[in-house]
């Protein structure tokens, strides 16, 4: 389809949709109807979740939209062609028949989205991170419970059994009592020189780049932006792309709510490039009870995959949390408990190392209390799209419901801002502000470019 037949039908589809969004407020979907979904953000993401979302035999997907239209059509021959295409998300709002949207754009866009979906009655599935800021991540919160709409967030790893097995043991006490969490992702990439420093030009005609920039602030196109997560104005790097989905592991297995501080340390330490966002990054939040959680990330590492040097572009990554009995280590492709050393002093005389190593066979004595255990891996993604599918139905909270989704990126998006303000950062998870920065505090937060408005920011 080329650009001129797009716009046509684009058009087109707005007059006839008309203004049904007031009409479908409220409207839920019922158990024998067919789920119109609208995918908005048709780039890889969306595209899985469209084939997701697709394979659910209680779906149609109705409208597909995107402000690069090659990507647009894309989504359009996914579906058969079946599916109208729109430019504007809001003119998906619009249309009655969609009853749930999916929101798989860049992240400075996600909040608008929904928000303005849940206030047009859809429910709503949002990829992480759910905000570009924690402000705009309260205001999606208040605004599916003001509309009592079900709203999913894409932390698929709450729907893998290894995942929910794993969590099991933990709460059961499996591994004792935690007081640190470990996370990290170390990425693959030799090529120091990124993205370069290309020079600012028009945009490709068909890319609508004012609407790509949307609530963020006036920018000329130059095609490195479109590499969103690199640059603040759009997200906040690997810590708001990866951590999230990690953290929220955390907070899940350890019941952990909020943080009470956050310290950072890192940069642009490897790319000699245009992006913004750290490559190199540690962050340390402290949270009640004497738990200390640590994220870790690197552009390069020196091994792909499990130490094998033949991936080009990922190295590892992986939660592990230690307990006063064993060790959890997690990642999507599994998972292995490993009981702790017992290390019973009446069994070794004082200063007899020699007579130590002959007893536990240089560290084979394990606590018989607490078994080893692996768990192979399992899927994530399609059952999480069930659970938002099946919550529409019934009106319940889904596994991964948008207060949760908020509660395990804000602590990610405190995180740069430690790295930005160079503080140690005092966090106060009631008020959701900082007690001892006020320039952290103007962080939090941000004004939205005219004419998009987002009230209560």
């Amino acid at each position: 389809m080329n650009r001129r037949n797009f716009l046509k039908r684009a058009a087109a589809a707005s007059v006839a949709s008309g203004s049904a969004a007031a009409q479908t407020a409220g409207k839920t979907a019922s158990a024998n109807d067919k789920i119109g979904v609208g995918i908005i953000g048709c780039g890889g993401m969306g595209r899985m979740d469209l084939t997701d979302f697709q394979r659910q035999p209680d779906v149609e997907i109705r409208a597909v939209c995107d402000v690069f239209e090659p990507a647009a059509g894309q989504a359009h021959t996914m579906t058969g062609d079946k599916a109208e295409m729109y430019r504007d998300f809001r003119r998906v709002l619009d249309r009655k028949d969609i009853d749930a949207v999916v929101v798989a754009t860049p992240d400075h866009w996600h909040a608008l989205m929904m928000i303005q979906a849940t206030d047009a009655g859809k429910d709503v599935y949002v990829e992480k991170p759910i905000s570009h800021n924690v402000r705009e991540g309260r205001l999606m919160v208040e605004a599916a419970r003001r509309n009592n709409r079900v709203v999913q967030v894409g932390i698929q790893q709450r729907s893998g059994t290894h995942f929910q097995r794993a969590v099991e043991a933990v709460q059961e006490g499996r591994i004792g009592t935690v007081h640190f969490a470990q996370c990290w992702n170390h990425n693959h990439l030799p090529d120091p020189q990124g993205m370069g420093f290309p020079a600012d030009s028009e945009p490709p005609p068909d890319l609508d780049w004012d609407m790509w920039l949307g609530p963020a602030p006036k920018a000329a196109y130059n095609p490195a932006r479109r590499n969103f997560r690199v640059f603040w104005d759009y997200a906040g790097g690997e810590l708001t792309n990866w951590c999230v989905h990690l953290l929220d592991v955390v907070h899940w297995a350890l019941r952990l709510d909020a943080p009470e501080t956050v310290a950072s340390s890192g940069g642009k330490w490897y790319f000699n490039d245009c992006r913004e966002c750290a490559d190199t990054q540690e962050v340390v939040w402290e949270y009640p009870g004497h738990v200390m959680v640590r994220y870790s990330t690197l552009a390069h590492n020196s091994f792909g995959p499990n130490g094998h040097p033949g991936n080009k572009s990922f190295g590892s990554y992986g939660i592990m949390l230690q307990g006063t009995r064993g060790t959890l280590s997690i990642d999507r492709a599994g998972y292995e408990i490993t009981p702790q050393m017992a290390m019973h002093s009446e069994k070794v005389s004082a200063g007899s190392r020699e007579a130590y190593d002959d007893l536990v066979g240089f560290g084979n004595y394990f606590d018989s209390e607490t078994m080893a255990e692996r768990g192979a891996t399992s899927m994530q993604h399609q059952p999480h799209v069930r659970n938002f599918l099946d919550c529409m139905k019934t009106r319940q909270r889904p596994v991964g419901d948008i207060e949760i989704g908020h509660k395990s990126t804000a602590p990610c998006l405190i995180g740069n801002i430690a790295l930005r303000t160079g503080l140690k950062l005092k966090w106060d998870g009631k008020t959701e502000a900082f007690t001892n920065s006020s320039e952290a505090n103007r962080m939090l937060a941000r004004v939205y470019r005219p004419p998009w408005q987002l009230p209560g920011m």
